[in-house]
């Protein structure tokens, strides 16, 4: 039952991230859309790559599984501050750009 919640509670808060991101790196790219929106789908990929790779690293250590919930933390909040500076030019309130040809 716990599990099912969790996904459900994933689904909901998380389903809609990409394109919401994506959306927001395009309009905040402007005429580099184009390029920008290929660099995120090169950096989703390297952050599953290196989150295998670290995983890997961090239960080959002596600490094993035990590491993961503090190097979660950390990164999380790496995270958290990147998202909250970067806020001012992804998100911008009002409508969103028009682009007229």
């Amino acid at each position: 039952m716990v599990l099912y919640v969790g996904v459900a509670v994933w689904g909901l808060t998380f389903g809609g991230a990409a394109t919401l991101l994506q959306t927001a790196l395009a309009d905040t790219a402007g005429d580099g859309a184009d390029v920008a929106l290929s660099m995120n789908v090169v950096a989703w990929n390297s952050a599953i790559a290196g989150g295998g790779l670290i995983g890997g690293v961090l239960l080959d250590s002596p600490w094993g599984a035990k590491s993961f919930p503090p190097v979660l933390v950390l990164l999380l909040a790496v995270g958290f501050v990147i998202a909250w500076r970067a806020r001012v030019h992804g998100f911008k309130a009002g409508p969103r750009h028009a682009h007229h040809e």
